[in-house]
Protein backbone atom coordinates (compact mmCIF):
# COMPACT_ATOMS: atom_id res chain seq x y z
CA UNK A 1 0.00 0.00 0.00
CA UNK A 2 2.79 2.25 1.10
CA UNK A 3 4.56 1.98 -2.60
CA UNK A 4 1.68 2.66 -4.88
CA UNK A 5 1.25 5.88 -2.30
CA UNK A 6 4.79 6.56 -2.79
CA UNK A 7 3.74 6.04 -7.12
CA UNK A 8 1.14 8.17 -7.08
CA UNK A 9 2.87 11.31 -5.03
CA UNK A 10 5.77 10.27 -7.62
CA UNK A 11 3.48 12.21 -10.25
CA UNK A 12 2.60 15.71 -8.11
CA UNK A 13 4.11 18.43 -10.04
CA UNK A 14 3.96 20.07 -13.75
CA UNK A 15 4.93 17.05 -16.05
CA UNK A 16 1.51 15.10 -17.35
CA UNK A 17 3.28 11.66 -17.80
CA UNK A 18 5.69 9.76 -15.69
CA UNK A 19 8.15 6.80 -17.51
CA UNK A 20 8.88 4.00 -15.51
CA UNK A 21 12.29 4.75 -14.70
CA UNK A 22 11.45 8.25 -13.36
CA UNK A 23 9.00 6.29 -11.50
CA UNK A 24 11.55 4.36 -9.92
CA UNK A 25 14.18 7.22 -9.09
CA UNK A 26 11.30 9.61 -7.57
CA UNK A 27 10.18 6.62 -5.22
CA UNK A 28 13.63 4.97 -5.27
CA UNK A 29 11.74 1.31 -5.39
CA UNK A 30 13.35 -1.28 -7.80
CA UNK A 31 11.93 -0.91 -11.33
CA UNK A 32 9.94 -4.32 -11.12
CA UNK A 33 8.40 -3.54 -7.85
CA UNK A 34 7.03 -0.28 -9.74
CA UNK A 35 5.90 -1.88 -12.84
CA UNK A 36 3.79 -4.11 -10.11
CA UNK A 37 2.00 -1.91 -8.40
CA UNK A 38 1.69 0.53 -11.73
CA UNK A 39 0.04 -2.66 -12.97
CA UNK A 40 -2.63 -2.92 -10.29
CA UNK A 41 -2.94 0.66 -9.60
CA UNK A 42 -3.64 0.83 -14.03
CA UNK A 43 -6.47 -1.86 -13.30
CA UNK A 44 -8.30 -0.24 -10.50
CA UNK A 45 -8.16 2.84 -12.78
CA UNK A 46 -5.41 4.98 -10.51
CA UNK A 47 -3.09 5.48 -13.48
CA UNK A 48 -3.52 4.94 -17.35
CA UNK A 49 -0.68 3.95 -19.65
CA UNK A 50 -0.11 5.54 -22.53
CA UNK A 51 0.84 4.54 -25.98
CA UNK A 52 4.24 6.11 -25.33
CA UNK A 53 4.89 3.17 -22.56
CA UNK A 54 4.12 6.76 -20.03
CA UNK A 55 2.11 7.07 -16.95
CA UNK A 56 -0.57 9.49 -16.15
CA UNK A 57 -2.82 9.67 -13.59
CA UNK A 58 -6.61 7.97 -14.11
CA UNK A 59 -9.86 9.27 -13.82
CA UNK A 60 -10.67 7.41 -10.35
CA UNK A 61 -8.14 9.94 -8.61
CA UNK A 62 -10.41 12.24 -9.75
CA UNK A 63 -13.31 11.26 -8.63
CA UNK A 64 -11.67 10.60 -4.96
CA UNK A 65 -10.76 14.39 -5.70
CA UNK A 66 -14.53 15.63 -6.35
CA UNK A 67 -15.66 13.40 -3.09
CA UNK A 68 -13.60 15.33 -0.87
CA UNK A 69 -14.16 18.47 -2.09
CA UNK A 70 -18.15 17.02 -1.41
CA UNK A 71 -17.64 16.46 2.19
CA UNK A 72 -14.44 18.67 3.11
CA UNK A 73 -15.66 20.94 5.95
CA UNK A 74 -12.53 23.47 6.76
CA UNK A 75 -13.93 23.14 10.63
CA UNK A 76 -13.31 19.90 11.07
CA UNK A 77 -9.85 20.17 10.09
CA UNK A 78 -9.60 23.73 11.99
CA UNK A 79 -11.08 22.99 15.03
CA UNK A 80 -8.99 20.03 16.63
CA UNK A 81 -5.67 21.95 16.09
CA UNK A 82 -7.34 25.28 17.71
CA UNK A 83 -8.11 22.73 20.77
CA UNK A 84 -4.92 21.32 20.94
CA UNK A 85 -3.05 24.28 20.85
CA UNK A 86 -4.86 26.29 23.87
CA UNK A 87 -4.40 23.29 25.47
CA UNK A 88 -1.11 23.57 25.17
CA UNK A 89 0.37 27.14 25.33
CA UNK A 90 -2.71 27.77 27.60
CA UNK A 91 -3.63 30.99 25.60
CA UNK A 92 -6.66 31.67 23.20
CA UNK A 93 -6.27 29.86 19.71
CA UNK A 94 -7.80 31.79 16.59
CA UNK A 95 -7.99 31.16 12.52
CA UNK A 96 -7.88 33.86 10.75
CA UNK A 97 -8.40 34.43 7.02
CA UNK A 98 -7.54 37.72 4.81
CA UNK A 99 -10.33 39.42 3.32
CA UNK A 100 -8.93 42.05 1.12
CA UNK A 101 -7.54 44.97 3.60
CA UNK A 102 -9.14 43.02 6.10
CA UNK A 103 -8.65 39.94 8.16
CA UNK A 104 -11.90 37.34 9.63
CA UNK A 105 -11.59 35.43 12.11
CA UNK A 106 -13.42 32.07 10.78
CA UNK A 107 -12.52 29.86 14.28
CA UNK A 108 -12.05 30.25 18.16
CA UNK A 109 -10.98 28.29 21.25
CA UNK A 110 -10.87 30.53 24.33
CA UNK A 111 -7.66 29.97 26.60
CA UNK A 112 -8.83 27.18 29.68
CA UNK A 113 -7.29 30.05 32.18
CA UNK A 114 -9.87 32.53 33.83
CA UNK A 115 -7.61 35.50 32.77
CA UNK A 116 -7.55 35.14 29.37
CA UNK A 117 -8.14 37.43 25.46
CA UNK A 118 -11.63 37.45 24.97
CA UNK A 119 -12.87 38.50 21.39
CA UNK A 120 -16.18 37.49 19.96
CA UNK A 121 -17.46 35.67 16.17
CA UNK A 122 -17.35 37.06 13.49
CA UNK A 123 -14.48 39.73 13.56
CA UNK A 124 -13.16 41.44 10.99
CA UNK A 125 -10.73 43.70 11.82
CA UNK A 126 -8.26 45.93 9.87
CA UNK A 127 -5.05 44.22 8.53
CA UNK A 128 -2.85 46.47 11.57
CA UNK A 129 0.57 45.98 13.09
CA UNK A 130 -0.83 42.84 15.05
CA UNK A 131 1.50 39.27 14.32
CA UNK A 132 -1.83 37.97 12.39
CA UNK A 133 -2.12 41.17 10.23
CA UNK A 134 2.15 40.28 9.97
CA UNK A 135 1.79 36.73 8.97
CA UNK A 136 -0.99 37.20 6.51
CA UNK A 137 0.86 39.70 4.83
CA UNK A 138 4.15 38.25 4.72
CA UNK A 139 3.37 34.85 4.06
CA UNK A 140 5.71 33.20 1.21
CA UNK A 141 5.22 29.67 0.76
CA UNK A 142 8.70 30.16 -1.56
CA UNK A 143 10.48 32.24 1.38
CA UNK A 144 9.79 29.81 3.99
CA UNK A 145 11.02 26.33 1.99
CA UNK A 146 13.84 28.72 0.32
CA UNK A 147 14.76 29.65 4.57
CA UNK A 148 14.59 26.39 5.84
CA UNK A 149 12.31 27.36 8.66
CA UNK A 150 8.80 28.66 9.51
CA UNK A 151 8.14 32.30 10.59
CA UNK A 152 6.45 32.85 13.70
CA UNK A 153 5.31 36.59 14.24
CA UNK A 154 5.48 37.83 17.61
CA UNK A 155 3.76 41.21 18.80
CA UNK A 156 2.56 43.37 22.04
CA UNK A 157 0.12 45.87 23.12
CA UNK A 158 -0.62 46.17 19.16
CA UNK A 159 -4.39 45.88 18.91
CA UNK A 160 -4.71 47.05 22.61
CA UNK A 161 -2.13 47.50 25.16
CA UNK A 162 -2.97 44.48 27.30
CA UNK A 163 -2.58 41.72 24.46
CA UNK A 164 0.34 40.41 22.90
CA UNK A 165 0.23 37.18 20.64
CA UNK A 166 2.23 35.39 17.89
CA UNK A 167 1.23 33.90 14.34
CA UNK A 168 1.94 32.08 11.55
CA UNK A 169 0.92 31.06 8.14
CA UNK A 170 -1.31 27.90 7.27
CA UNK A 171 -0.64 26.49 3.89
CA UNK A 172 -3.08 24.37 1.16
CA UNK A 173 -2.48 23.12 -2.00
CA UNK A 174 0.55 24.20 -4.17
CA UNK A 175 1.46 26.33 -1.06
CA UNK A 176 -1.11 28.98 -1.66
CA UNK A 177 -1.96 31.13 1.67
CA UNK A 178 -5.22 29.72 3.33
CA UNK A 179 -5.08 31.87 6.59
CA UNK A 180 -2.81 32.03 9.67
CA UNK A 181 -3.00 30.13 12.81
CA UNK A 182 -3.05 32.82 16.01
CA UNK A 183 -2.31 32.30 20.20
CA UNK A 184 -3.12 35.57 22.24
CA UNK A 185 -3.25 36.09 26.14
CA UNK A 186 -2.32 39.25 28.67
CA UNK A 187 0.67 40.97 27.44
CA UNK A 188 2.00 40.14 30.99
CA UNK A 189 1.88 36.09 30.77
CA UNK A 190 2.33 35.71 27.48
CA UNK A 191 5.46 38.25 27.49
CA UNK A 192 6.71 36.60 30.60
CA UNK A 193 6.73 33.18 28.93
CA UNK A 194 9.11 30.67 26.71
CA UNK A 195 8.39 32.53 23.50
CA UNK A 196 10.71 29.99 21.45
CA UNK A 197 8.31 26.80 23.02
CA UNK A 198 5.08 29.16 21.81
CA UNK A 199 7.03 29.74 18.68
CA UNK A 200 7.45 25.78 18.50
CA UNK A 201 3.62 24.76 19.59
CA UNK A 202 2.20 27.31 17.18
CA UNK A 203 4.73 26.43 14.38
CA UNK A 204 3.92 22.35 14.64
CA UNK A 205 0.52 23.06 14.74
CA UNK A 206 0.48 25.25 11.98
CA UNK A 207 2.36 22.37 9.97
CA UNK A 208 -0.23 19.81 11.03
CA UNK A 209 -2.99 21.69 9.62
CA UNK A 210 -1.40 22.76 6.20
CA UNK A 211 -0.57 19.12 5.57
CA UNK A 212 -4.55 18.56 6.35
CA UNK A 213 -5.06 21.06 3.72
CA UNK A 214 -3.17 19.72 0.99
CA UNK A 215 0.35 21.67 1.46
CA UNK A 216 3.47 19.78 0.80
CA UNK A 217 5.12 19.92 3.83
CA UNK A 218 8.99 18.91 4.58
CA UNK A 219 8.96 15.58 7.19
CA UNK A 220 11.00 17.09 9.70
CA UNK A 221 9.56 20.14 11.33
CA UNK A 222 12.17 22.78 11.62
CA UNK A 223 12.65 25.21 14.81
CA UNK A 224 10.58 28.31 13.22
CA UNK A 225 12.23 31.72 13.25
CA UNK A 226 10.68 34.43 15.91
CA UNK A 227 10.30 37.87 13.84
CA UNK A 228 9.11 40.73 16.67
CA UNK A 229 7.91 43.20 13.80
Amino acid sequence: MERSLAILDAFLGPLQSRGLSELARATQLPKPTVLRSLVSLERMGYVVRLADGRYQLGARLLQLGEAYRAHFRLEDHVLPVLRHLATVTGESAAFQVREQEKRLTLFRVESPQSVRDVQGLPALLPLDGTSVSQALLRADWAAELARGRPAVFYTAGKLNPQTASLSTAVYGVGGLLRGALNISGPIERVSAADLSALAHHIAVAAARLSTGLGAPMPERQPAPELIRP
